[in-house]
């Protein structure tokens, strides 16, 4: 065996390369010699070596120097070591450079490994550089016509190991992908010769590679003279049965080869007549996964083969995959079945409307077996049956002309001769099958356009009265069961969000029985069903709620005026709810908003139980539509700082303007539970506006809070002298409680807004002092919460810094520590120092452990002890200010980080201390756990 190395180096010294040819890079030289002693089974040492030959061709030296130093070993009679030489090849092409490979280098690459393929020994080494050559920018059309054919003429590719065949693969696929037209040119010779190389493969990997590359092929090539051959190789691997094994690295499932395969059998249709007898032979013999994988495949290759292809099999394909649905035990098999049915019925369509005859042929049966199932009493068969016609219906227009025009007279007549429910509710269940096949071809309100059957008209129109009637008969049969009823309902809101189906005025009709039934029904699954359908059609057609629904409900909303009593409560309560399912959409909320505020106007008497709870309900209702926007990304929240905001704010400010009213007279809206309500839909609105939205009304905000200016809330308050001043010490209470609102309103800014507020250090410093100077609870817990919200979004590193060691640790933590001082003192400092270390550890600051630190210090201080260790649920627990909603600074794993800090500490001082201290160190590692993601527990508990 002769290999001529000279010619290589002869053909690249054409490239003005011949005083390379004269000075040998003697370093090299050194490292071939090197390789080619070192033992087989030193895989470090080989690396090293590649490296460096590596290293030589990216600093200057030439490829050549590595083929000349490898001349003896590649011509050696040592079929060994010509292999290994080769491989030390193939290893430094596989990062060689790309200017080393110009265009006299690559046609001799070329030559060289195309050549070479006939040494046996070889092979794999030659094939793993092969498969590196097509991505040098001088590799050509010749070069992959040359590389295919003596792939296809010198190697027995299934007698290579894995690995190996795997390479042959991705050489054969990269070009087909990058020299295709190339390739093409070699037209039924490529074809063969692939068939070859893959006949026989059994191993995953290259069989999804393989399938690739068929289907490719089939695309672009003339398959013809080899067609029968080429189904044949692929045709042998159905069904596919693979289980990967435990702990596959690959990741190749089942799936993935079953779909690979069948995006093969569907690419052309050449392949129908050898393919359909298997098929149904498949479908005829086979059970469980290979079943449901040649029902699969028909659906697939069904269009693509055509009706002549189909037609020889009708009978036999409508029997197996109706036996499929009419007895199914498996709603995955069934699915398939029925869109194999639609599949080919299709397919049938597709011939044009003037051949129509096969198609017609076999709906025929279908229908006169449907329609001979549904004659038994019982209706057995009504659901299985009801979705082969509507599979069949959603095939095509003409299929969908001749189920309905074949069966919906036959249906409406048994639904009106009928006495039994159960028997008519089947009957309803088939004509919501019918609705729904045609909402899938002829569109809806939630697809508009249709694509499926555009320019063509619903065949369901011409029975549009009737089904109008029967359904709403069944809805509004107070006396009928209620599945029957529900089936009543399901069919008047299919209808609506049909296409134009419906005039505005028949929807009208509908949403009017909507109305009555949420309103006066006594059954609760009736009336929650019918809710659900109208927040559906109030998402896709707001316009017709707004005019006939929307007023209804508000209407029925108690004035003032009226008698408002407990017993009243679940009736308001519905209605509420209904107003907050179906007011979502922008234009029904803008609607809405004006009437809210107005019944909230009519409830300014003096407090109740019975105004407050309504009021609460009423303002609940609001909060929870506009935190429903802010999830739907709905852009109009924003717009409602100007209305809403301002109007609940007067209503709650105007009462604390009066002398009396610390009396017991005072309005609802100075009660608690109404004020936070307030706050949330203030908070709310806040996260929803920009920073230019959110800098202008922080400035009305703190004009309000901070200065008593009552100008933004755009209401006439009473005159008065008593100032609005609700930080101030010497303010009423129901003042001091409207800081909540306060905080709701800057606690939710963005950082860049809080960073153009002036002088931060000032304002928090006094937020601190009222903090431990109020006697108001509710204020004092407001403002700690405020000053969280300010340190935590804090920009400026040393002003933090200053104010954190100045008050938090200096000032607060005086206070924390002197046993002699005032307990309630004590305790409004602890009560504060918590939230401020809470903005800290949030952010990961190490001041905030330093605080944490002393915190724990403080478990065994006999008054504090127990709210110290309550502390730490607030630390590391959810809060409705600081959190990423509200634009808080929180970095990802702060808890786990909290958690290592603290664990140890807890544990460690356990220990040593006595029963009382115990206590309060194991309440507070029970907050740490009950707050940590389980994943940071189980990686600290042992194996």
């Amino acid at each position: 065996m002769s290999y001529v190395v000279q010619d290589f180096s002869i053909t690249i010294t054409d490239n003005n390369e011949q005083q390379n040819l004269r000075f040998f890079s003697v370093k090299m030289e050194r490292l071939v010699r090197s390789y080619m002693i070192t033992p087989n089974d030193s895989t470090q040492e080989f690396d090293s070596i590649i490296s460096s030959a590596v290293n030589e061709l990216h600093n200057g030296q030439n490829l050549l120097s590595l083929v000349q130093s490898l001349g003896e070993f590649l011509t050696s009679e040592d079929s060994a070591i010509r292999a290994k030489g080769t491989r030390l090849l193939s290893s430094v092409l596989s990062e060689c450079p790309q200017e080393q490979i110009n265009n006299s280098a690559a046609n001799v690459l070329v030559d060289f490994y195309c050549e070479r393929l006939s040494d046996t020994t070889s092979v794999p080494d030659l094939i793993y550089g092969l498969r590196y050559l097509p991505q040098f920018g001088t590799f050509r059309d010749e070069h992959a016509i040359k590389v295919s054919k003596a792939i296809f003429a010198n190697i027995n590719v299934q007698s290579l190991q894995q690995i190996v065949r795997h390479e042959v693969l991705q050489i054969l696929d990269i070009l087909l992908h990058h020299h295709l037209h190339a390739l093409k040119q070699l037209g039924p010779e490529f074809v063969l010769g692939y068939i070859q190389s893959m006949d026989g493969e059994k191993d995953p990997r290259n069989l999804l590679l393989a399938f690739s590359s068929i289907k490719l092929i089939i695309q672009e090539f003339d398959i013809l003279p080899h067609v029968e051959s080429l189904f044949e190789v692929t045709f042998c691997y159905f069904p596919i049965t693979f289980k990967p094994p435990p702990d596959d690295p690959y990741g190749i499932t089942a799936d993935d080869l079953k779909v690979a395969l069948r995006e093969c059998l569907s690419a052309t249709s050449h392949f129908s007549k050898f393919a359909m007898p298997l098929l149904v032979d498949k479908l005829a013999s086979s059970s469980g996964n290979a079943k449901k994988d040649s029902m699969e495949t028909l659906k697939a290759c069904a269009p693509v083969y055509g009706s002549s292809a189909i037609i020889p099999h009708l009978e036999i394909l409508w029997n197996y995959l109706k036996d499929e649905v009419i007895n199914a035990t498996n709603d995955s098999f069934e699915l398939i079945a029925l869109e194999a049915i639609q599949s080919i019925a299709e397919t049938l369509s597709a011939d044009g409307i003037e051949k129509l005859d096969h198609l017609q042929q076999f709906l025929k049966i279908i229908v006169t077996e449907c329609l001979e199932n549904l004659e038994n009493s019982e209706l057995k068969l009504a659901k299985p049956c009801g979705k082969i016609l509507k599979y069949c219906a959603m095939a095509s227009d003409p299929a969908c002309n001749i189920i309905i025009s074949a069966t919906l007279n036959n249906f409406i007549n048994q639904y009106r001769m009928n006495d039994l429910a159960t028997r008519k509710k089947g009957i309803l269940e088939i004509l919501t099958e019918f609705i729904a096949a045609s909402r899938y071809l002829y569109g809806s309100v939630e697809d508009v356009p249709a694509v499926r059957a555009q320019g063509f008209v619903m065949p369901l129109v011409s029975y549009k009265d009737d089904m109008f009637e029967i359904f709403s008969s069944a809805l509004l049969g107070i006396n009928e069961y209620n599945e029957l009823r529900l089936c009543g309902l399901q069919g008047l809101h299919d209808m609506i969000l049909l296409n134009k189906f419906l005039s505005d005025s028949e929807i009208g009709v509908i949403l009017q029985y909507f109305n009555k039934i949420i309103l006066d029904e006594q059954d609760q699954d009736i009336v929650l069903s019918t809710l659900k359908c109208l927040e559906n059609i109030a998402h896709y057609r707001p316009k017709i709620v707004l005019d006939v629904a929307l007023p209804i409900f508000v209407s029925k909303l108690p004035n003032i005026g009226d008698a408002i009593d407990k017993g009243s409560h679940t009736n308001y309560s519905k209605i509420l709810d209904s107003i907050s399912k179906i007011s979502v959409e922008p234009i029904l909320f803008e609607a809405l908003v004006p009437e809210i505020l107005a019944k909230l106007d009519n409830v300014l008497s003096p407090l109740s139980s019975v105004n407050c709870d309504y009021t609460e309900a009423i303002l609940q209702a609001l909060h929870s539509l506009l935190l429903k926007k802010s999830s739907l990304g709905h852009t109009d929240v924003s717009r409602y700082v100007d209305t809403i905001i301002p109007h609940l704010l007067a209503r709650c400010v105007e009462p604390t303007l009066n002398f009396n009213c610390e009396s017991e007279q005072y309005t609802v809206f100075c009660d608690l539970r109404i004020i936070r309500v307030v706050a949330g839909i203030i908070s709310t609105i806040t996260k929803s506006l920009n920073v230019s939205e959110q800098t202008t009304f922080v400035g009305q905000i703190f004009e309000l809070f901070t200065r008593g200016n009552t100008s933004y809330l755009r209401f006439s308050l009473p005159e008065t002298n008593v100032p609005f001043n609700p930080l101030s010490l010497d303010s009423s209470s129901h003042q001091k409680n409207l800081t909540l609102c306060f905080t709701a309103a800057i606690g939710s800014i963005r950082q860049e807004v809080q960073s153009s507020l002036s002088d931060i250090f000032e304002f928090l410093t006094k937020i601190v002092g009222i903090c431990l100077s109020t006697p108001n609870e509710i204020q004092q817990h407001s403002l700690a919460q405020l000053a969280a919200s300010i340190l935590n979004k804090w920009d400026k590193e040393p002003e933090l810094i200053e104010f954190a060691q100045a008050q938090v640790l200096g000032e607060l933590l005086n206070q924390l520590s002197s046993t002699s001082g005032l307990e309630t003192i004590r305790c409004k400092s602890l009560y504060l120092f918590l939230w401020l270390t809470k903005a800290l550890v949030l952010r990961t600051h190490q001041l905030g452990y330093d605080c944490t630190g002393q915190i724990i210090n403080l478990f065994s201080d006999p008054i504090l002890g127990k709210q110290s260790a309550e502390g730490i649920g607030i630390i590391i627990g959810e809060s409705d200010i600081l959190n990423r909603q509200g634009f808080a600074t929180i970095k990802i794993l702060y808890k786990q980080r909290f958690f290592n800090y603290c664990v140890p500490i807890i544990i460690e001082r356990f220990k040593s201390s006595d029963d009382v201290t115990k206590h309060n160190y194991l309440m507070a590692l029970s907050h740490l756990l009950r707050n940590i993601p389980k994943q940071v527990l189980m990686n600290d508990l042992p194996s």
